[in-house]
C-alpha cells in the first residue's frame, strides 16, 4: 500500500470517528465525501415568464473523463407542486442561456443541439440561438452564425434578433494556424465580438457593429430603432471588467452616440419597459465597486440606485416603468430591496439566504431567484407578495447527508471598532464546551464575501470538513462584500495587514468562547484565500497548517503577468514605480519567518494568478526547509471544472488536515 493511499483511508476513518465523538445521531446520516461534492448538479439562471406563471432554468450536471458539466435547461411551474421538465428534443446537446419574448409565447436560448442540413451553405458554428413554444416544445433554430453566439436580445415585438459572435479567422489566418505559422502579437487583438441583427422573417443577419470593437453587451430600446451596447477596445477580462463604455446604436445608420457611460461595470444593460430609461453600472476608480444608475435620456438625469443602502448591490431588475427589485448581499446575508427609478429610495423586501446574484422578475413583481439552505445546495425560490418558497429540489440526496450547523457572526476590529462579519459552521450535533480543531478559510477578491447557508463544493469546504469534526471559521474582513462601498476599498494599500487583523479578531473571539482548539488551528483558501493563507504563516506562528490554493505570492510579478493587468493596480498602483509597495505585502518576501507545513494547489493553466506564483513559494519553502507539499493539475485554469481535479483538491485538503491537526 503506498503512503497517499494510506493517508486516504486513514482520512476518511478519522472523519468518521471525529464525527461520532462530536454526537451521536439518532440516526445514521450519510457522511458526504469529496465525490458526493463534484457530482451535485449546479442550478441557476432562473427566468420567470413576463405573467409570472413559468421559470426556465439551468441545470448542469458534471460528468467525469474532465468532460463540461451536461447543461439542461428545464421549465418549472412558478406556484404549486408539479415537477419541472426538460425542454424537448435537447438529447445531449447543451441548452442555457434562456430568455422569454415579451409576450410570454417563447422560450429563446443558447444551444449547440445539431442544426439541420443546409446543403452547400457555410458550416455555421456549433453555438446559436433556438427558439421553443412557451412550454418547451417544437425548438427551432433560428441563427446559422460563423462564429458562436455568446449572446443575444429579442426584439420586443419580436421580429428581429440582435445577437454577439467573435469573427472567425480569415481564410488566410486558418491556413496560417494550420501549418503552425501562428505568432502571435501580444496587445494587437484581431478577432472582435461583434453586434449582429436578423430579421426573423426572412432569416437575413447582417453585421451592424464596426470593426476593432468588442460589443460586451446588448439591450434593446422598446420601440426597435435603437439598441444601447457596452463596448470596450480590448478583448481581454480587462476590457471586459474595467475598461468598457455605455453609447447608444441607430439601427437605421449604425452610427454610435458618445458615450453615456465611459467607465462601466459589468453590469446587464436594461431599458426600462416605456424606454425612456437606461439601466447600466459605473466603476469606481479603482475597480473595487460599482455603482447602479438610472439614467433618463431625455433629460439626462442619472439616478444612483439604494446608494445609501449599508451592503453591496449586486444585480436589479424592472418591475415597471418606475420600479424596479434590486438583490444584494448585507453582511451574510442576500437581500432583496424594491427600489424607485426616480429617486434611488429602497425598502427591504425579503432576507433570504443567497451565494450570488440570480434572479428575474415578472411585472407583478414575482421574483424567481437561486436561494439556498443550511442544508440544501442552490435552487430555484420564489418571493411573492414578501413570502419565500422553493420551488425544485435537483439534489434530493442531500436530505439524507449528515450536515453542519451554521452560525451567523459579527465582532469588533480591535484595529478601529469596525464591525465584522462571517459564518462558523460546526460538526452535527456539536455543543459548546470542547474546543474543536478548526479551518479558518478565506475566499477570493478580496472584494468577494462569504454567505449565510450551504457550503459544500471543490473550493468551499465547509460542509465537508464539519461533518468530519472540524470548524469551519469563514470571516468577511475588511475587502469583502457586503457593508458597502467604503468597506470594500479599505482593502487598498493595505493587504495583509488590517485585513489580516480583522480575521484574527475572529479567531481570538471563538477562542474565547471554547470553539477553537488553538493547538489544532489551521489556515485555507483559494486566490486572495490563498494569499492570506501564505501571508499568515509569514507573520504568524498560531496556525499549524496551512493551505494555499491559487495564491498570490509576489503581487508585483503577479501584477505584471495575470491575464487582467488592472486588477492589482487598482489596490497598489504602478506595479514598476511602487514595486517597494507590493513586495512589502508579499508572502514571498517574508519566506523565510515559515515554519508551518504548508499545502500548494495549484492549476497549471491558472491565466490569473499563474502557476508561477505557486512555484516560487514552494522553492523558497523547500530552500528554507520549511515542510511543504504542491500539487499541480494539468488543464486546471483558475477556476477548476473537472470532477476528477474537485475531488482530488477536498481531498487532500482534508488529508493535510488529518495529518496535522488531528
Amino acid at each position: 500500500m503506498t503512503r497517499a493511499v494510506f493517508r486516504r483511508l486513514l482520512g476518511a476513518a478519522c472523519c468518521i470517528g471525529a464525527l461520532s465523538a462530536a454526537a451521536q445521531p439518532s440516526a445514521t446520516p450519510h457522511l458526504p465525501t469529496p465525490a458526493d461534492f463534484v457530482a451535485l448538479a449546479q442550478v441557476g439562471d432562473p427566468q420567470i415568464s413576463p405573467d409570472g406563471t413559468q421559470i426556465v432554468y439551468g441545470v448542469a450536471t458534471p460528468q467525469g473523463d474532465g468532460k463540461p458539466a451536461h447543461s439542461q435547461l428545464k421549465l418549472i411551474a412558478a406556484t404549486g407542486k408539479a415537477a419541472p421538465r426538460p425542454l424537448d428534443g435537447a438529447g445531449a446537446a447543451n441548452d442555457a442561456g434562456a430568455h422569454w419574448s415579451a409576450d410570454g409565447r417563447q422560450v429563446l436560448f443558447l444551444s449547440d443541439r445539431k442544426l439541420p442540413d443546409a446543403g452547400e451553405a457555410a458550416k455555421p458554428a456549433a453555438m446559436q440561438v433556438w427558439r421553443a413554444d412557451a412550454d418547451g416544445r417544437n425548438a427551432k433554430a433560428l441563427t446559422r452564425a460563423a462564429g458562436d453566439i455568446a449572446a443575444f436580445a429579442l426584439s420586443t415585438d419580436g421580429a428581429q434578433l440582435a445577437y454577439l459572435a467573435t469573427d472567425p479567422p480569415s481564410p488566410a489566418a486558418q491556413a496560417r494556424i494550420a501549418a503552425k505559422d501562428d505568432a502571435v502579437e501580444v496587445g494587437h487583438p484581431t478577432l472582435f465580438k461583434r453586434l449582429w441583427v436578423q430579421d426573423l422573417a426572412t432569416g437575413q443577419a447582417r453585421v451592424i457593429s464596426p470593426p476593432n470593437l468588442q460589443v460586451q453587451d446588448v439591450a434593446w430600446a422598446p420601440d426597435g430603432r435603437t439598441l444601447a451596447l457596452r463596448v470596450s477596445d480590448d478583448t481581454t477580462l480587462s476590457g471586459y471588467w474595467y475598461q468598457s463604455r455605455v453609447v447608444l446604436l441607430s439601427l437605421a445608420d449604425g452610427t454610435l452616440s458618445a458615450p453615456l457611460e465611459s467607465l462601466s461595470s459589468a453590469f446587464p444593460l436594461q431599458f426600462s419597459p416605456d424606454g425612456r430609461k437606461l439601466l447600466y453600472g459605473h466603476i469606481a476608480p479603482y475597480g473595487m465597486v460599482a455603482t447602479v444608475y438610472a439614467h433618463d435620456l431625455a433629460s439626462g438625469k442619472r439616478v444612483a440606485l439604494a446608494e445609501d443602502w449599508p451592503g453591496t448591490l449586486w444585480l436589479a431588475r424592472w418591475q415597471d416603468d418606475d420600479t424596479l427589485i434590486a438583490q444584494g448581499l448585507h453582511g451574510v446575508r442576500g437581500e432583496f430591496l424594491r427600489v424607485d427609478a426616480n429617486t434611488g429610495a429602497w425598502r427591504t423586501l425579503a432576507r433570504p439566504q443567497i451565494a450570488y446574484p440570480s434572479f428575474s422578475t415578472a411585472r407583478s413583481g414575482r421574483t424567481a431567484f437561486i436561494g439556498l439552505r443550511d442544508d440544501q445546495p442552490a435552487e430555484v425560490w420564489t418571493l411573492d407578495g414578501g413570502k419565500l418558497a422553493t420551488r425544485t429540489d435537483s439534489n434530493p440526496q442531500v436530505a439524507g447527508w449528515a450536515h453542519g450547523q451554521v452560525r451567523e457572526l459579527a465582532w469588533n476590529s480591535s484595529k478601529d471598532g469596525r464591525r465584522i462579519t462571517g459564518v462558523l459552521i460546526t460538526p452535527p450535533g456539536w455543543k459548546a464546551g470542547t474546543p474543536l480543531p478548526t479551518l479558518v478559510e478565506l475566499h477570493g477578491g478580496p472584494g468577494e464575501a462569504w454567505w449565510s447557508g450551504w457550503m459544500g463544493s471543490w473550493h468551499d469546504w465547509a460542509q465537508l470538513l464539519s461533518t468530519c469534526g472540524y470548524a469551519v471559521f469563514l470571516p468577511n474582513p475588511r475587502g469583502s462584500e457586503g457593508q458597502g462601498h467604503a468597506f470594500t476599498e479599505l482593502a487598498r494599500h493595505d493587504w495583509g495587514g488590517a485585513d489580516f487583523q480583522d480575521i484574527l479578531d475572529g479567531v481570538d473571539m471563538l477562542e474565547r468562547e471554547g470553539v477553537i482548539d488553538p493547538q489544532r488551528l489551521g489556515i485555507g483558501g483559494w486566490s486572495y484565500g490563498g494569499y492570506m493563507s501564505a501571508w499568515a504563516v509569514t507573520q504568524s506562528k498560531r496556525f499549524k497548517a496551512a493551505i494555499v490554493g491559487a495564491g498570490v505570492i509576489d503581487i508585483g510579478a503577479m501584477a505584471l503577468t495575470t491575464d487582467v493587468p488592472t486588477y492589482l493596480p487598482g489596490y497598489f498602483g504602478d506595479p514598476v514605480t511602487n514595486r517597494a509597495e507590493y513586495d512589502a505585502h508579499s508572502p514571498i518576501r517574508y519566506v523565510d519567518k515559515v515554519s508551518t507545513p504548508v499545502l500548494i494547489l495549484h492549476g497549471e493553466v491558472d491565466a490569473r494568478v499563474p502557476l508561477s506564483q505557486g512555484q516560487m513559494f514552494y522553492r523558497a519553502l523547500k530552500f528554507h526547509g520549511t515542510p511543504v507539499e504542491m500539487v499541480t493539475y494539468p488543464r486546471g485554469p483558475h477556476w477548476f471544472t473537472e470532477q476528477a481535479a474537485g475531488r482530488d483538491v477536498q481531498q487532500r485538503v482534508l488529508d493535510w488536515l488529518q495529518t496535522h491537526l488531528q
